[in-house]
């Protein structure tokens, strides 16, 4: 490759991007569940006061595709939606039982991925490399 996306950041960043999400949704694909939608449950499970908004902030995503991405876990039965007292435009999220097994099952197959590859750097070059991302973010 002699052009500029040999060094383009962008480029290289989606395509690493890309290869770790194709290689969890396929170890997920026995689930029925993408990678994105298991970080969902995650957020969901671990994090206060969850609603859409919140969701979209942390996965840096829009509101639109968030909202797409919930309505397909209420659909699979993984999470609920219920309206917030007082407030028709935020609806509180939480986990089904089928979503908490979901992410019981999925543990240990992300663990063991996310393990893989933090085993291919050093400490150090882990936190330069989130140092990097978060001077990415803009």
């Amino acid at each position: 490759m002699n052009h500029a996306l040999k060094n383009s950041i962008a480029y290289r960043f989606i395509r690493a991007a890309n290869s770790v999400n194709k290689t969890l949704n396929n170890k997920l694909s026995p689930y029925d569940i993408a990678i994105e939608q298991r970080a969902t449950l995650e957020i969901i499970k671990f994090e206060e006061d969850v609603n859409q908004t919140k969701i979209a902030n942390l996965l840096g995503k829009d509101k639109t595709t968030i909202s797409r991405s919930l309505n397909s876990l209420e659909k699979k039965g993984l999470i609920s939606k219920s309206e917030i007292t007082g407030d028709k435009r935020s609806n509180k999220v939480e986990l089904t039982k089928e979503g908490e097994d979901i992410l019981e099952n999925t543990i240990d197959e992300v663990t063991s991925y996310r393990e893989s590859l933090n085993a291919k750097l050093t400490k150090e070059e882990i936190e330069s490399f989130f140092k990097i991302l978060d001077k990415l973010e803009l």
